[in-house]
């Protein structure tokens, strides 16, 4: 992991082919949009979840669940949305190092071991939460790292390369999932793990998968990338806002409007990551795309943003502390606001809930809010982390 404590300025060389300026730039629409769909991660749903039984806010909490197999509300979009913003990324980070002369193999050498490192730290963190030895795909870093890989060769081959690539990602990922179910006899949209992801995780680690996710999704998540890398292009490219503006619209609107589409023959599932979950879920990341880059890029928006700036020039640290040390911030912050909240909702009963251990339920003068309003302490403990290290200019890059 690379420490960086200043963006310094790229630098022109003559053997070096001279990119968009643009790409040589750091938009501000697009930190932004990385913090919005980070915040989100780390949130772990704001603690909507425990609204699921109420019923003006019951919806809520729908929306911050994954569904159980078909269909997608909000927390199914992070992942795709995260996958995404890494694609947009490429060309930027890619065209600074080619402006500063880097050579193709240099790069080359930079995408294996960045790729390594997220693999590595995936598996560390899985580790740890697991509290034990699991070495395991399915985690969003090492499928970045595949994709990454994947798309790296693709990266200076023009949009219709990419989009064709993606394509052919898309549609002989399918191929191999219907030829595997028509060869078992068995139903490849059905829930549980009687498809080919399930059967690679047991033959790869001899074991079902959590929740019924595979490792393959590395696969056609990598179109999912790619939609980033042209996008990516596209927001760096000398083109008008307006031009890129309606282009971005025409992809979003193709990306929903064939997965829905395709979701008459092929379900819309998140857990293995179905061709019309990746082309709905691709579209709406697309147009939360579109809205930053009006507002900030066209309208010139650009004060109030901070916030989310420092989670979103900070993702791979947000991504590791969230994971790693959610479980410390929620306990440390229980311990006082518990007793803080008791005392002010239910004063006559303070006492009583002070001598109550920090890992029990909340009082119930707070009821399920409780989960809401620590969710949000904890996020905000967590941004402090964060804008202390935003302030002193480190950002922790793989």
């Amino acid at each position: 992991m690379t420490v960086l404590t200043a963006e310094k300025s790229p630098i022109s060389h003559a053997d070096a082919p001279a990119p968009p300026v643009k790409l040589t730039e750091r938009l501000l629409s697009l930190d932004v949009y990385r913090g919005v769909i980070m915040v989100s991660l780390i949130s772990f749903g704001f603690g909507l979840r425990s609204l699921k039984d109420d019923p003006r806010w019951g919806f809520l909490a729908r929306q911050v669940d994954h569904r159980q197999w078909t269909g997608v509300v909000f927390w199914d979009l992070i992942q795709p949305a995260f996958m995404f913003m890494v694609g947009v990324a490429m060309p930027f980070a890619f065209a600074r190092r080619r402006a500063m002369g880097t050579t193709r193999q240099q790069l080359l050498w930079h995408a294996l071991r960045r790729a390594l490192a997220l693999i590595i730290l995936g598996i560390l963190i899985t580790c740890i939460t697991d509290g034990k030895i699991s070495i395991e795909f399915r985690r969003v870093l090492q499928q970045i790292a595949v994709g990454y890989i994947i798309s790296f060769f693709l990266l200076e081959r023009g949009y219709l390369i990419q989009a064709i690539s993606a394509a052919l990602i898309l549609i002989l990922y399918t191929l191999a999932w219907l030829m595997y179910a028509h060869h078992t006899a068995t139903d490849p949209w059905a829930i549980g793990d009687a498809n080919m992801g399930g059967a690679f995780e047991r033959w790869l680690f001899h074991h079902n998968s959590t929740g019924h996710y595979v490792s393959l999704n590395s696969i056609p998540a990598t179109a999912t990338i790619l939609y980033g890398v042209i996008c990516g292009q596209l927001v760096g490219s000398n083109l008008p806002k307006r031009q890129v503006m309606m282009y971005l619209a025409i992809f979003a609107a193709v990306g929903i409007v064939d997965g829905l589409a395709l979701s008459h023959w092929i379900p819309i599932i998140k857990r293995i990551w179905t061709a019309s979950f990746s082309l709905y879920a691709g579209g709406i990341t697309i147009l939360g795309l579109l809205l930053f880059y009006w507002m900030i890029e066209v309208v010139n928006w650009r004060r109030g943003w901070t916030f989310f700036l420092v989670v979103g020039m900070n993702s791979i640290f947000a991504y590791t502390i969230a994971e790693i040390f959610r479980g410390w911030f929620n306990r440390s912050i229980l311990i006082f606001s518990k007793p803080l909240f008791t005392w002010i909702l239910d004063r006559p009963h303070a006492w009583d809930a002070l001598q109550k251990p920090a890992s029990a339920p909340w009082p119930s003068p707070l009821g399920a809010w409780g989960d809401v309003i620590n969710a949000v302490l904890v996020l905000l403990a967590q941004w402090c982390v964060l804008y202390f290290l935003y302030r002193r200019r480190i950002f922790f890059k793989l």
